[in-house]
Protein backbone atom coordinates (compact mmCIF):
# COMPACT_ATOMS: atom_id res chain seq x y z
CA UNK A 1 0.00 0.00 0.00
CA UNK A 2 2.83 2.24 0.83
CA UNK A 3 4.26 1.53 -2.87
CA UNK A 4 1.21 2.51 -4.46
CA UNK A 5 0.92 6.07 -2.39
CA UNK A 6 4.18 6.97 -3.28
CA UNK A 7 4.55 5.62 -6.91
CA UNK A 8 0.43 6.87 -7.80
CA UNK A 9 0.91 10.22 -5.96
CA UNK A 10 1.84 12.53 -8.28
CA UNK A 11 -0.99 11.27 -10.91
CA UNK A 12 -3.64 12.44 -8.12
CA UNK A 13 -2.60 16.73 -8.46
CA UNK A 14 -3.59 15.91 -12.50
CA UNK A 15 -6.94 14.94 -10.82
CA UNK A 16 -7.54 17.14 -7.88
CA UNK A 17 -10.02 19.18 -8.81
CA UNK A 18 -12.92 16.86 -7.55
CA UNK A 19 -15.63 18.44 -4.72
CA UNK A 20 -16.38 14.91 -3.42
CA UNK A 21 -12.98 14.97 -1.62
CA UNK A 22 -13.81 12.36 1.29
CA UNK A 23 -10.52 11.33 3.01
CA UNK A 24 -11.78 8.12 5.51
CA UNK A 25 -9.83 5.49 7.95
CA UNK A 26 -10.91 2.48 9.62
CA UNK A 27 -8.98 1.57 13.12
CA UNK A 28 -9.26 -1.83 14.35
CA UNK A 29 -10.54 -2.29 18.40
CA UNK A 30 -6.44 -3.20 18.99
CA UNK A 31 -5.10 -0.69 17.38
CA UNK A 32 -7.56 2.26 19.12
CA UNK A 33 -7.13 4.29 22.27
CA UNK A 34 -10.09 3.28 23.80
CA UNK A 35 -10.16 -0.75 22.17
CA UNK A 36 -13.06 0.41 20.44
CA UNK A 37 -13.03 0.04 16.12
CA UNK A 38 -13.30 3.55 14.81
CA UNK A 39 -14.34 4.89 11.61
CA UNK A 40 -13.49 8.61 10.27
CA UNK A 41 -14.65 10.72 8.08
CA UNK A 42 -13.59 14.10 6.69
CA UNK A 43 -16.61 14.60 4.58
CA UNK A 44 -16.41 17.05 1.29
CA UNK A 45 -19.33 18.02 -0.67
CA UNK A 46 -20.60 20.79 -2.78
CA UNK A 47 -24.08 20.27 0.38
CA UNK A 48 -21.65 21.50 2.83
CA UNK A 49 -25.29 21.96 5.25
CA UNK A 50 -25.26 18.82 7.67
CA UNK A 51 -26.35 17.60 10.74
CA UNK A 52 -27.17 14.84 13.23
CA UNK A 53 -30.27 13.09 13.42
CA UNK A 54 -31.85 10.03 14.84
CA UNK A 55 -34.07 7.63 12.95
CA UNK A 56 -36.53 4.63 13.64
CA UNK A 57 -35.15 2.09 11.04
CA UNK A 58 -37.32 -1.17 10.09
CA UNK A 59 -35.17 -3.56 12.15
CA UNK A 60 -32.46 -1.16 14.24
CA UNK A 61 -32.60 2.45 14.91
CA UNK A 62 -29.69 4.73 13.91
CA UNK A 63 -28.19 8.22 14.57
CA UNK A 64 -26.44 9.51 11.07
CA UNK A 65 -24.98 12.71 9.97
CA UNK A 66 -27.55 13.85 7.38
CA UNK A 67 -28.28 16.88 4.55
CA UNK A 68 -29.77 19.72 7.08
CA UNK A 69 -33.30 19.98 6.87
CA UNK A 70 -33.60 17.28 4.52
CA UNK A 71 -34.28 14.30 6.65
CA UNK A 72 -36.89 12.84 4.36
CA UNK A 73 -34.55 12.47 1.40
CA UNK A 74 -33.19 9.23 3.36
CA UNK A 75 -29.49 9.67 3.03
CA UNK A 76 -26.83 9.30 5.45
CA UNK A 77 -23.08 10.15 5.35
CA UNK A 78 -22.16 8.48 7.93
CA UNK A 79 -23.71 6.56 11.34
CA UNK A 80 -24.23 4.00 13.78
CA UNK A 81 -26.72 1.51 14.70
CA UNK A 82 -28.37 -0.01 17.80
CA UNK A 83 -26.37 -3.34 16.42
CA UNK A 84 -23.08 -1.33 16.66
CA UNK A 85 -23.20 -1.67 13.10
CA UNK A 86 -21.53 1.50 11.24
CA UNK A 87 -20.70 2.93 8.20
CA UNK A 88 -19.12 5.88 5.83
CA UNK A 89 -17.87 6.10 2.63
CA UNK A 90 -15.78 7.91 0.06
CA UNK A 91 -16.82 8.13 -3.40
CA UNK A 92 -14.30 6.51 -6.08
CA UNK A 93 -13.30 8.17 -9.38
CA UNK A 94 -11.50 4.48 -10.87
CA UNK A 95 -13.87 1.78 -10.81
CA UNK A 96 -16.11 2.87 -13.63
CA UNK A 97 -15.70 2.53 -17.47
CA UNK A 98 -16.60 6.34 -17.62
CA UNK A 99 -15.21 7.89 -14.52
CA UNK A 100 -17.50 11.03 -15.43
CA UNK A 101 -20.18 9.36 -14.47
CA UNK A 102 -20.88 9.95 -10.97
CA UNK A 103 -24.38 9.17 -10.40
CA UNK A 104 -24.84 7.06 -7.58
CA UNK A 105 -27.30 7.00 -4.63
CA UNK A 106 -24.27 6.25 -1.45
CA UNK A 107 -26.49 8.07 0.66
CA UNK A 108 -29.85 6.18 -0.14
CA UNK A 109 -27.49 2.75 0.46
CA UNK A 110 -25.70 3.85 3.76
CA UNK A 111 -29.24 4.83 5.14
CA UNK A 112 -31.22 1.28 4.22
CA UNK A 113 -27.76 -0.63 5.50
CA UNK A 114 -28.05 1.09 8.83
CA UNK A 115 -31.53 0.44 9.48
CA UNK A 116 -30.93 -3.52 8.07
CA UNK A 117 -27.39 -4.77 8.94
CA UNK A 118 -26.13 -6.17 12.15
CA UNK A 119 -22.70 -7.53 10.55
CA UNK A 120 -20.46 -6.93 7.74
CA UNK A 121 -22.13 -10.13 5.99
CA UNK A 122 -25.17 -8.48 6.35
CA UNK A 123 -23.86 -5.27 4.56
CA UNK A 124 -22.51 -7.99 1.48
CA UNK A 125 -25.79 -9.97 1.30
CA UNK A 126 -27.38 -6.28 1.14
CA UNK A 127 -24.89 -5.27 -2.00
CA UNK A 128 -25.79 -8.72 -3.59
CA UNK A 129 -29.03 -7.94 -3.32
CA UNK A 130 -29.92 -4.48 -4.07
CA UNK A 131 -32.32 -3.13 -6.54
CA UNK A 132 -30.36 -2.01 -10.04
CA UNK A 133 -31.26 1.69 -8.76
CA UNK A 134 -29.12 1.71 -5.99
CA UNK A 135 -26.04 2.30 -7.83
CA UNK A 136 -22.89 3.08 -6.26
CA UNK A 137 -19.12 3.84 -6.87
CA UNK A 138 -17.30 3.71 -3.74
CA UNK A 139 -15.27 2.83 -0.82
CA UNK A 140 -18.03 1.98 2.23
CA UNK A 141 -16.12 1.63 5.67
CA UNK A 142 -17.85 -0.62 7.34
CA UNK A 143 -17.60 -2.28 11.08
CA UNK A 144 -19.88 -4.50 13.18
CA UNK A 145 -19.50 -5.61 16.96
CA UNK A 146 -18.32 -8.67 15.97
CA UNK A 147 -15.06 -7.96 15.50
CA UNK A 148 -15.64 -6.86 11.57
CA UNK A 149 -13.68 -4.06 9.88
CA UNK A 150 -13.32 -3.79 6.40
CA UNK A 151 -13.44 -1.60 3.53
CA UNK A 152 -16.18 -2.57 0.34
CA UNK A 153 -14.97 -0.99 -2.99
CA UNK A 154 -18.43 -1.19 -4.23
CA UNK A 155 -19.40 -0.39 -7.86
CA UNK A 156 -23.10 -0.98 -9.70
CA UNK A 157 -21.82 -4.61 -10.40
CA UNK A 158 -20.13 -5.68 -7.72
CA UNK A 159 -17.43 -5.21 -4.86
CA UNK A 160 -14.09 -6.09 -3.47
CA UNK A 161 -13.84 -6.61 0.33
CA UNK A 162 -10.29 -5.65 2.05
CA UNK A 163 -10.49 -6.76 6.01
CA UNK A 164 -8.67 -4.49 8.51
CA UNK A 165 -6.02 -6.57 10.24
CA UNK A 166 -6.09 -7.47 13.43
CA UNK A 167 -4.55 -4.64 15.60
CA UNK A 168 -4.37 -2.32 12.52
CA UNK A 169 -5.82 0.12 10.04
CA UNK A 170 -6.94 0.91 6.32
CA UNK A 171 -7.59 4.25 4.84
CA UNK A 172 -8.91 5.99 1.84
CA UNK A 173 -9.40 8.81 -0.80
CA UNK A 174 -11.34 9.08 -4.03
CA UNK A 175 -10.18 5.80 -5.62
CA UNK A 176 -9.74 2.25 -5.25
CA UNK A 177 -6.95 -0.53 -5.10
CA UNK A 178 -9.46 -2.63 -6.60
CA UNK A 179 -10.01 0.40 -9.28
CA UNK A 180 -7.91 1.24 -12.06
CA UNK A 181 -4.78 1.68 -11.32
CA UNK A 182 -3.55 5.77 -11.73
CA UNK A 183 -7.21 7.12 -12.39
CA UNK A 184 -9.35 8.30 -10.07
CA UNK A 185 -8.03 11.08 -7.42
CA UNK A 186 -7.30 11.83 -3.53
CA UNK A 187 -3.46 10.61 -4.26
CA UNK A 188 -2.23 14.02 -2.42
CA UNK A 189 -4.24 13.27 0.53
CA UNK A 190 -3.57 9.26 0.39
CA UNK A 191 0.07 10.11 0.70
CA UNK A 192 -0.62 12.49 3.61
CA UNK A 193 -2.17 9.67 5.15
CA UNK A 194 0.36 7.27 5.22
CA UNK A 195 2.72 10.44 6.81
CA UNK A 196 -0.43 10.35 9.43
CA UNK A 197 -0.91 7.28 10.12
CA UNK A 198 2.40 5.89 10.66
CA UNK A 199 2.95 8.29 13.47
CA UNK A 200 0.77 6.08 15.45
CA UNK A 201 0.60 7.60 19.47
CA UNK A 202 1.37 5.00 22.16
CA UNK A 203 -2.02 3.89 23.10
CA UNK A 204 -3.34 4.06 19.75
CA UNK A 205 -5.66 5.79 17.61
CA UNK A 206 -8.01 7.91 19.08
CA UNK A 207 -10.65 10.57 18.13
CA UNK A 208 -8.35 13.07 18.69
CA UNK A 209 -5.82 11.78 16.48
CA UNK A 210 -8.07 12.03 13.55
CA UNK A 211 -10.28 15.29 14.69
CA UNK A 212 -6.35 17.18 13.94
CA UNK A 213 -5.51 14.74 11.38
CA UNK A 214 -8.46 16.57 9.46
CA UNK A 215 -7.16 19.65 10.68
CA UNK A 216 -3.58 18.82 8.89
CA UNK A 217 -1.73 20.91 6.49
CA UNK A 218 0.93 18.03 5.77
CA UNK A 219 1.66 17.89 2.37
CA UNK A 220 1.51 14.41 0.58
CA UNK A 221 3.43 15.34 -2.12
CA UNK A 222 6.15 18.20 -0.61
CA UNK A 223 6.14 16.04 2.56
CA UNK A 224 6.10 19.52 4.22
CA UNK A 225 3.63 20.89 6.84
CA UNK A 226 2.34 23.68 4.75
CA UNK A 227 1.45 25.74 8.04
CA UNK A 228 4.89 26.24 9.03
CA UNK A 229 7.15 28.95 8.00
CA UNK A 230 4.17 29.80 5.62
CA UNK A 231 3.52 33.46 4.19
CA UNK A 232 0.38 35.29 4.72
CA UNK A 233 -1.79 32.76 2.37
CA UNK A 234 -1.15 29.27 1.39
CA UNK A 235 -2.77 27.44 -1.72
CA UNK A 236 -5.32 24.68 0.55
CA UNK A 237 -6.51 22.65 -2.48
CA UNK A 238 -4.42 19.67 -1.82
CA UNK A 239 -4.77 19.00 1.70
CA UNK A 240 -7.54 17.03 3.89
CA UNK A 241 -8.77 19.95 5.26
CA UNK A 242 -10.31 22.16 2.26
CA UNK A 243 -12.70 25.32 1.24
CA UNK A 244 -15.15 22.31 0.15
CA UNK A 245 -14.63 20.28 3.51
CA UNK A 246 -18.59 20.02 5.72
CA UNK A 247 -17.70 17.95 8.60
CA UNK A 248 -15.39 15.55 10.10
CA UNK A 249 -16.76 12.39 12.46
CA UNK A 250 -15.12 9.87 14.06
CA UNK A 251 -17.95 6.87 14.90
CA UNK A 252 -16.42 4.78 18.21
CA UNK A 253 -17.95 1.25 17.53
CA UNK A 254 -18.60 -1.53 20.45
CA UNK A 255 -16.98 -4.50 20.80
CA UNK A 256 -18.30 -8.40 21.73
CA UNK A 257 -18.48 -7.66 25.13
CA UNK A 258 -20.17 -4.49 25.36
CA UNK A 259 -23.93 -3.60 25.03
CA UNK A 260 -24.29 -3.59 20.72
CA UNK A 261 -26.42 -0.36 21.65
CA UNK A 262 -23.60 1.71 23.15
CA UNK A 263 -21.99 3.29 20.11
CA UNK A 264 -21.29 6.60 19.67
CA UNK A 265 -20.03 9.47 17.05
CA UNK A 266 -17.87 12.52 17.60
CA UNK A 267 -19.07 15.16 15.36
CA UNK A 268 -17.39 18.29 13.93
CA UNK A 269 -20.00 20.00 11.63
CA UNK A 270 -18.21 22.36 9.14
CA UNK A 271 -14.94 23.38 7.93
CA UNK A 272 -12.84 21.15 10.34
CA UNK A 273 -9.99 24.10 11.43
CA UNK A 274 -12.97 26.08 12.26
CA UNK A 275 -14.78 23.67 14.38
CA UNK A 276 -14.70 20.95 17.71
CA UNK A 277 -16.33 17.75 17.91
CA UNK A 278 -18.99 16.95 20.22
CA UNK A 279 -20.26 13.82 21.11
CA UNK A 280 -23.88 11.91 20.50
CA UNK A 281 -24.99 8.14 21.31
CA UNK A 282 -27.12 6.54 19.49
CA UNK A 283 -28.54 4.86 22.67
CA UNK A 284 -29.70 8.49 23.07
CA UNK A 285 -32.32 8.51 20.04
CA UNK A 286 -33.25 12.20 19.36
CA UNK A 287 -32.04 13.61 22.30
CA UNK A 288 -29.22 15.62 20.21
CA UNK A 289 -27.24 19.14 21.28
CA UNK A 290 -29.43 21.58 19.53
CA UNK A 291 -26.39 23.21 17.77
CA UNK A 292 -24.97 19.75 15.80
CA UNK A 293 -28.76 18.97 15.21
CA UNK A 294 -30.93 19.54 12.28
CA UNK A 295 -30.59 23.06 11.98
CA UNK A 296 -27.06 22.96 13.21
CA UNK A 297 -26.09 26.39 14.00
CA UNK A 298 -22.53 24.94 14.61
CA UNK A 299 -22.44 24.18 11.21
CA UNK A 300 -23.12 27.65 9.79
CA UNK A 301 -20.95 29.76 11.95
CA UNK A 302 -18.03 27.23 11.17
CA UNK A 303 -18.69 27.57 7.21
CA UNK A 304 -18.97 31.35 7.83
CA UNK A 305 -15.33 31.34 9.53
CA UNK A 306 -14.29 29.20 6.44
CA UNK A 307 -15.37 31.87 4.75
CA UNK A 308 -13.27 34.41 6.37
CA UNK A 309 -10.40 32.56 6.16
CA UNK A 310 -11.17 32.55 2.18
CA UNK A 311 -11.20 36.53 1.51
CA UNK A 312 -10.13 36.48 -1.69
CA UNK A 313 -13.20 36.84 -4.16
CA UNK A 314 -11.43 36.46 -7.90
CA UNK A 315 -12.08 33.23 -9.59
CA UNK A 316 -9.77 30.57 -8.29
CA UNK A 317 -9.13 33.19 -4.96
CA UNK A 318 -11.30 30.89 -2.85
CA UNK A 319 -8.28 28.21 -2.77
CA UNK A 320 -6.21 30.40 -1.05
CA UNK A 321 -6.02 29.99 3.24
CA UNK A 322 -5.36 33.68 5.38
CA UNK A 323 -2.73 31.53 7.65
CA UNK A 324 -2.22 34.63 10.15
CA UNK A 325 -6.63 34.43 10.71
CA UNK A 326 -6.54 30.27 11.07
CA UNK A 327 -3.83 30.97 13.41
CA UNK A 328 -5.88 33.23 15.62
CA UNK A 329 -8.94 31.08 15.38
CA UNK A 330 -6.91 27.58 16.27
CA UNK A 331 -6.35 27.96 20.04
CA UNK A 332 -10.13 28.42 20.91
CA UNK A 333 -11.17 25.30 18.68
CA UNK A 334 -8.53 23.26 20.24
CA UNK A 335 -9.54 24.50 23.74
CA UNK A 336 -13.39 24.10 23.19
CA UNK A 337 -12.40 20.69 21.69
CA UNK A 338 -10.31 19.61 24.97
CA UNK A 339 -13.53 20.65 27.04
CA UNK A 340 -16.12 18.39 24.90
CA UNK A 341 -13.79 15.53 25.30
CA UNK A 342 -12.87 15.79 28.88
CA UNK A 343 -17.10 15.63 29.32
CA UNK A 344 -17.80 12.83 26.52
CA UNK A 345 -15.56 10.63 27.54
CA UNK A 346 -16.24 10.73 31.13
CA UNK A 347 -20.01 10.49 30.11
CA UNK A 348 -18.93 7.80 28.13
CA UNK A 349 -17.31 5.35 30.12
CA UNK A 350 -20.40 5.77 32.51
CA UNK A 351 -22.76 4.81 29.90
CA UNK A 352 -20.86 1.51 28.37
CA UNK A 353 -20.42 0.02 31.91
CA UNK A 354 -24.33 0.99 33.00
CA UNK A 355 -26.15 1.57 29.92
CA UNK A 356 -27.53 5.22 28.86
CA UNK A 357 -28.31 7.44 31.66
CA UNK A 358 -31.34 9.89 29.45
CA UNK A 359 -30.88 12.83 32.21
CA UNK A 360 -27.19 13.07 32.35
CA UNK A 361 -27.16 12.85 28.01
CA UNK A 362 -30.27 16.16 28.41
CA UNK A 363 -27.86 17.88 31.00
CA UNK A 364 -24.20 17.17 28.74
CA UNK A 365 -26.58 18.58 25.97
CA UNK A 366 -27.95 21.70 27.56
CA UNK A 367 -24.07 22.37 28.79
CA UNK A 368 -23.00 21.33 25.18
CA UNK A 369 -24.92 24.31 23.48
CA UNK A 370 -24.16 26.71 26.29
CA UNK A 371 -20.45 26.52 25.44
CA UNK A 372 -20.73 26.28 21.91
CA UNK A 373 -22.70 29.80 22.32
CA UNK A 374 -19.75 30.94 24.20
CA UNK A 375 -17.06 29.60 21.70
CA UNK A 376 -19.05 31.76 18.98
CA UNK A 377 -19.47 35.44 21.11
CA UNK A 378 -15.01 34.41 21.91
CA UNK A 379 -14.42 33.73 18.56
CA UNK A 380 -16.82 37.04 17.09
CA UNK A 381 -15.25 38.93 20.02
CA UNK A 382 -18.58 39.66 21.30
Amino acid sequence: MRRLGLILALAGLLCATDIFACTTAIVSADASSTGKPMIWKQRDSHNIRNGMAHFKGPVFDFTAVVPVSQKAVKAAFAGINTAGFAIANNLSYNLREDPSDMSTRNGEIMFQALGTCRTLDDFASFLDNRPDSLRSSANFAVIDAYGGAAYFEAEDGGYTRFDVPKGGFLYRTNFSLSGKEGQGSGYARYAAMERIMSKKPGRGYSPGFFMEAGRSFYGGITGKDALRGAGDYIYDHDFIPRATTASSIVIEGVTAADRPDSGMMWFAPGYPPCCYAIPVWVAAGDRIPSCIGDSSPANIFARELMQRLHPLTWKGGEKYLDVRLLKTIAPSVRKAERTEFKAGRRLDRRFRKDGIDLDAVAAYNAAADERFEAFRKTINGE
